[in-house]
């Protein structure tokens, strides 16, 4: 394997901001899995304290004009990913400082301090009903460097976030593997449904779609970018990488809190070891899957990947 990378030199365009945002807790919580991957309908009641343009820009932005973009890539998601770390399941004490990374892309990012605000309502109500109050208290940006800097602290009246914009094609030069093989993480339970049918021991060439369909779309609503002139190309080249669990499993978690969702979802878990020919072509799609996720929630947290 070559050392230098592959990928559309549209990714130059686009760029993304990790944020960590620091919250210290005024009342004590027990988080379970269900609560960390299940902070959309939290994050949707605390909204009301922006004004209704800004929480449809933050949550539900516009669906494309194009009607091909607009079959390709159907409803967009958030241009951001909350990034929950599973070290936060268990028990938690009043005092105690939890850290929750997001990820904003490209047009998201300018909703840094709206999601802020939405973080703050939060903390009146609480991580899970009737626990958990919390202060936001610090925010930290990471650079280019891979160093965490302040970006704002609590006794800061004024709330003007601006972090570090990270550019994908630099990110991807500076994560790119030495060798191959690798190894594709599940690292959350990741939900994929084709044809009716969830998938819970899915092959390489049956997720790559739902990573090609995620980068792509991501790209398109909060970069504006079609990196993918003929994705079947890409979809060959998936099918001839060779791919075999290592480990796999099935996790179920609590679903949201919304009346018309199952009281449980699950998704698949473990580790994939990738190798072949085709794994070149489509490995910046799956590296940059590592940070938007894929399948059911993956804006809050579900379908997180990692590449070792």
């Amino acid at each position: 394997m070559s050392r230098y990378p592959i990928f559309p030199s549209q990714l130059a365009e686009a760029e993304f901001a990790m944020v960590r945002f620091g919250l210290d807790l005024l009342s004590p919580c027990t988080l379970d899995l269900g609560n960390l991957l299940g902070m959309r309908s939290l994050l949707h009641a605390a909204a009301g304290v922006l004004p209704q343009h800004c929480r449809a820009t933050l949550f539900e932005p516009l669906p494309s004009s194009d009607p091909e973009a607009l079959r390709r890539h159907q409803k967009p998601s958030p241009g951001f990913v909350l990034r929950p770390d599973s070290q936060l399941v268990g028990e938690h004490h009043e005092g105690d400082r939890l850290e929750f990374e997001v990820l904003f892309l490209g047009t998201g990012t300018l909703a840094i301090s709206d999601f802020l605000a939405v973080l703050q309502a939060l903390g009146e109500r609480g991580l899970v009903p009737g626990e958990g109050r919390f202060e936001v208290v610090l925010v930290k940006g990471l650079g280019a460097d891979g160093e965490w800097r302040r970006l704002w602290r609590s006794v800061r009246a004024e709330i003007d976030l601006a972090p570090e914009l990270i550019r994908l094609d630099q990110w991807l030069d500076q994560i790119w593997p030495d060798t191959l093989p690798v190894i594709l993480e599940l690292t959350t339970p990741t939900r994929l449904v084709a044809g009716g049918r969830v998938l819970r021991r899915p092959r390489f060439c049956q997720i790559f779609p739902f990573l090609l369909r995620r980068v792509t779309s991501m790209l398109h609503t909060h970069c504006n970018l079609e990196p993918v002139a003929e994705p079947a190309l890409l979809k060959e080249a998936s099918a001839s990488t060779e791919s075999a669990w290592l480990e796999s499993g099935w996790i179920d978690w609590r679903g949201g809190r919304e009346v018309d969702e199952p009281d449980k979802v699950g998704g698949c878990v473990g580790r994939l070891r990738l190798s072949g020919p085709g794994l070149e072509d489509v490995l910046w799609v799956v590296l940059l899957a590592t940070l938007f996720g894929i399948g059911r929630g993956a804006a809050y947290g579900a379908g997180r990947l990692a590449v070792r």
